[in-house]
C-alpha cells in the first residue's frame, strides 16, 4: 500500500500493480479492513487517472465492507470519495451532503487529516455552485489546519484552490501569490498540484495580457499534466493554451490545442458522462437487488431454523397446527421478497431503455458537430485557394515589380478578408464545442453583410463583380450572431461563385409579415441575392 501511494500521482500503472499485490495478500489474510483499504486506494487512483465510473465502483465496494466491519472512519472516507465523483459529474449539491456527513464523522473521531480533505472538497463544490465566500472560508480553514499539522500536500492543494478562487473574483495578484507559493514551497509539490499551479498561472497571465509568460507557464503545465496522465488537467491546460494562441492570432496552434481539449473533454464529459452515470445507476439497482437477495436468503435461513424448531415442538407437543402456521408465514414472506425483486428488475429494464435513448441523443450530437466542421472546411476553401494561387505566381518569378506590388497589395487585402472569415468561424466553432447551441441577441444584419463582402475581396476582383447593397437604414434582427455570419458568408460565396464575369450582385432585404407576427420573440428575416 505504501509503495503504491508513492506512484499515485506519477505512474498509474505502477501504483495499480502494487495495489493488486496488496489485494492478493489482504484476501489471503482474510482481513476485511485491509481488503477495504485496498479498494479505497484503488478508487482514489482511478479518480486521479480520470476513470470516475471505475472509481465509484471501488468506493461503493469499500463502503460496504467498512460498514459491515463497523469501521466509521472507513465509511467517512468512502462518503468523501463518493462526493468527489458526484462533484465530477456536476452534482455538487448532492456532493456537499456527502462531504458534510463525512466531516461530521471525522470531527467526532478527531481525525484531522480527513477533516482537511473534506474541507477542500466542500470548497470545490461551493465554488462550482458560485458560493465563493463559503468556498473561500472552507479553503482558508483547510489551509490553516494543514499548516498547523504540517500536512504539506494538503496545504499545497488548499493554496491552489485559494488561488483559483481569487482568479474567479478577479484578484489576479492574489492568485499569482498563492500559485507561486505552491511552486516554491519547501516541500516539492506532487505532479498533479504542480500541473494545476502552472496552468493556473498561465490563465492569470492570459487575463493580464502577458502572453509570453502565459505561454511559458501553459506549456509547462500541459507537459506536467501529460506526465501524470490526468485527463481533466490535460483538457484544462489545452483550453488555456488555445485561448492564448488565439489572442496572439496564431490560429494554427490555437486549433491544435483546441482539438486536444475537445478530445479529452469528449472522453470525460460527452460519452462517459452519459453512459457511465446511467450504467452506475443500473449497477446501483443491481446492488440493491443483491442486498434484497441476501436479505431473502437470511430470512429463509431463519425460517428454516424456525421450521426445525416447529418440527421439534410438533414431535414434543404433537401439534401439526403450529407447524402449518409457521410454514404459511414463511411462504408469505418469501412471496413478498420475490415481488420486491420483480419490481427492481422492472426498474432495471426502464434504466436500460433510458441508456439506449441517451446513446441515440449522443450520436445525434456527434453528427451535428461533424456538420459544423464541414461548414468550416467549405468556408475556408475558397479564400485559401486564392492565397495559394497568388503565392504560386510569385514563386514562378514571371512578374514585374509593378505586378508584384499590385499582387502583394491584393494579397494583403485577401489575407485580411481570410482573417475575418477565420475569426468568425473560430468564434462560432468555440461557442459550439460542447454541443450545438443558439444564443439570440439583437444584431445589425446589414453590418454583418458588409463585413462578409469585404472578406471576399480577391474573388470579387478576379470575376470583376460589383455589389449593390440596398438598404435605407440599419436592419436589426434577433438571432445568433455566429450562425448569422456563417449563413451570410455562404450566401455571398455562392452568389460570387455563380455570377457571370462583369456582373452585378444585388443584395436586398424583405420580411414575411405573417411569419413576423408568428415569431414575435425570434424575428425571422430572409436575405435574397440575385445575379444580373
Amino acid at each position: 500500500m505504501k509503495e503504491s501511494k508513492k506512484y499515485t500521482y506519477s505512474d498509474f500503472s505502477t501504483a495499480k500493480l502494487y495495489l493488486a499485490k496488496a489485494d492478493k495478500i489482504a484476501h489471503q489474510l482474510n482481513d476485511k479492513n485491509a481488503i477495504a483499504d485496498v479498494e479505497f486506494q484503488f478508487a482514489a487512483n482511478y479518480y486521479i487517472f480520470g476513470s470516475y465510473d471505475v472509481a465509484l465502483k471501488h468506493y461503493i465496494k469499500a463502503a460496504q465492507i467498512y460498514d459491515a466491519q463497523n469501521n466509521r472512519l472507513g465509511v467517512a472516507k468512502c462518503l468523501m470519495g463518493q462526493g468527489i465523483i458526484l462533484q465530477s459529474y456536476d452534482r455538487d449539491e448532492e456532493a456537499l451532503k456527502k462531504f458534510k456527513k463525512s466531516i461530521a464523522i471525522c470531527r467526532a473521531l478527531k481525525n484531522h487529516s480527513f477533516v482537511i480533505k473534506n474541507l477542500l472538497n466542500m470548497g470545490v463544490s461551493q465554488a462550482n455552485l458560485n458560493l465563493y465566500n463559503e468556498a473561500y472560508e472552507s479553503f482558508t480553514e483547510s489551509l490553516k489546519l494543514s499548516r498547523k499539522l504540517k500536512f504539506e500536500e494538503d496545504s499545497q492543494m488548499a493554496m491552489n484552490k485559494l488561488a483559483n478562487t481569487h482568479y474567479v473574483k478577479n484578484h489576479l495578484d492574489s492568485a499569482v501569490y498563492y500559485y507561486q507559493k505552491v511552486l516554491n514551497d519547501k516541500v516539492k509539490p506532487n505532479l498533479w498540484e504542480e500541473a494545476y499551479a502552472l496552468s493556473g498561472l498561465s490563465e492569470v497571465y492570459l487575463k493580464k495580457g502577458d502572453y509570453p509568460a502565459a505561454i511559458d507557464f501553459g506549456l509547462k503545465g500541459f507537459e506536467k499534466a501529460k506526465t501524470v496522465k490526468a485527463k481533466w488537467d490535460i483538457a484544462r491546460s489545452a483550453e488555456i493554451l488555445s485561448n492564448i494562441y488565439r489572442k496572439k492570432n496564431d490560429y494554427k496552434s490555437a486549433y491544435e490545442y483546441l482539438k486536444i481539449n475537445k478530445r479529452y473533454n469528449d472522453s470525460l464529459y460527452a460519452e462517459s458522462r452519459i453512459k457511465a452515470v446511467n450504467i452506475l445507476q443500473l449497477e446501483a439497482k443491481e446492488s440493491e437487488n443483491e442486498k434484497l437477495a441476501a436479505k431473502a436468503e437470511t430470512a429463509q435461513q431463519k425460517l428454516n431454523n424456525t421450521r426445525i424448531f416447529v418440527g421439534f415442538v410438533i414431535i414434543l407437543l404433537v401439534s401439526l397446527s403450529i407447524f402449518t402456521y409457521y410454514y404459511y408465514q414463511y411462504t408469505k414472506q418469501r412471496g413478498e421478497f420475490f415481488k420486491e425483486i420483480a419490481i427492481k428488475n422492472r426498474e432495471i429494464q426502464s434504466q436500460q431503455s433510458m441508456i439506449t435513448a441517451q446513446n441515440i441523443a449522443l450520436e445525434e450530437l456527434n453528427q451535428t458537430k461533424n456538420k459544423m466542421f464541414s461548414v468550416i472546411s467549405h468556408d475556408l476553401k475558397t479564400p485559401i485557394n486564392s492565397l495559394i494561387q497568388v503565392i504560386e505566381l510569385n514563386k514562378q518569378n514571371d512578374l514585374t515589380k509593378e505586378e508584384q506590388d499590385f499582387i502583394f497589395e491584393q494579397l494583403q487585402k485577401q489575407v485580411k478578408g481570410t482573417s475575418l472569415v477565420l475569426n468568425n468561424l473560430l468564434h462560432w466553432a468555440n461557442s459550439q464545442i460542447d454541443g450545438t447551441s443558439v444564443h439570440f441577441e439583437k444584431i445589425i444584419l446589414n453590418q454583418i453583410t458588409e463585413e462578409s463582402i469585404s472578406s471576399f475581396y480577391a474573388e470579387v476582383v478576379k470575376k470583376k463583380v460589383s455589389f449593390n447593397h440596398n438598404y435605407n437604414e440599419d436592419i436589426f434582427i434577433k438571432a445568433d450572431i455566429g450562425q448569422t455570419r456563417i449563413i451570410i458568408q455562404n450566401i455571398i460565396a455562392n452568389a460570387i461563385k455563380f455570377a457571370p464575369i462583369n456582373s452585378r450582385i444585388d443584395i436586398f432585404y424583405s420580411s414575411d409579415k405573417r411569419n413576423t407576427k408568428r415569431f414575435t420573440s425570434k424575428t425571422l428575416e430572409m436575405v435574397l441575392t440575385r445575379v444580373k
